[in-house]
């Protein structure tokens, strides 16, 4: 079973090296992400993509069945005929994301709160610069980057609250058909230099993704 991480294929600027030599494999295996995305299943289903083995010397008549891992973000794969078989992970904004979803959560409301606060204040955040989305405002952008962060299963309080005074807060506050999530951050700039460092990056990109629709 083949276990593919995209990313790593990818150059800085987000392309695939020419002198990759796995490139034939690599685009092969972004076709099936690039099927996936624009018509999303949740079910595994056919796309437009003939098996690349060659068994015995001769091509493989199956093709390729794919969708969307139940209860995850990750695309698994197989062929209809032999037993080649892969999941792909960490496709999501490479040039093969075409934006399609198998499931996105219902958000209602989106709050976002951030600034400079007292440990002693941290009960009235009245005076926290306030971004609050609901409705049309709530872009299908910010609710895929909810989604593909996978942060409506990440509430609770990351970093030390004792750490510094004033505190550099941020807080998320995501209202959606399952209930509430809340998500508080402390001096998010001192844990970006330590541990868990992807994850307080998946939380800046969507609070980033929050305040450019604040400004659009």
């Amino acid at each position: 079973m083949w276990i593919t991480d995209m990313k790593h294929f990818l150059d800085a600027q987000g392309n695939v090296p020419s002198q990759l030599t796995s490139r034939r494999l690599v685009l092969y295996l972004g076709a099936i992400v690039a099927n996936v995305t624009t018509a999303p299943v949740q079910s595994s289903c056919a796309v437009d993509i003939k098996c690349r083995r060659r068994p015995g010397r001769k091509s493989c008549p199956g093709t390729i069945l794919a969708a969307f891992e139940a209860g995850t973000t990750n695309i698994i794969w197989h062929c209809s005929v032999c037993e080649d078989r892969g999941l792909i992970r960490h496709w999501r904004g490479t040039p093969w994301d075409k934006g399609g979803r198998a499931e996105l959560p219902t958000i209602t409301r989106v709050t976002y709160r951030h600034g400079l606060v007292s440990d002693d204040d941290l009960e009235d955040l009245t005076g926290l610069k306030s971004v609050v989305l609901e409705g049309p405002a709530i872009s299908r952008e910010i609710v895929v980057a909810i989604h593909d962060n996978e942060l409506l299963g990440a509430a609770g309080e990351y970093g030390d609250p004792l750490v510094g005074d004033p505190l550099e807060y941020d807080e998320l506050v995501i209202e959606h058909a399952g209930g509430t999530t809340r998500i508080r951050l402390y001096n998010r700039g001192i844990m970006l230099l330590t541990t868990n460092e992807e994850f307080y990056k998946q939380i800046h990109r969507v609070c980033g993704t929050i305040e450019e629709a604040e400004t659009s």
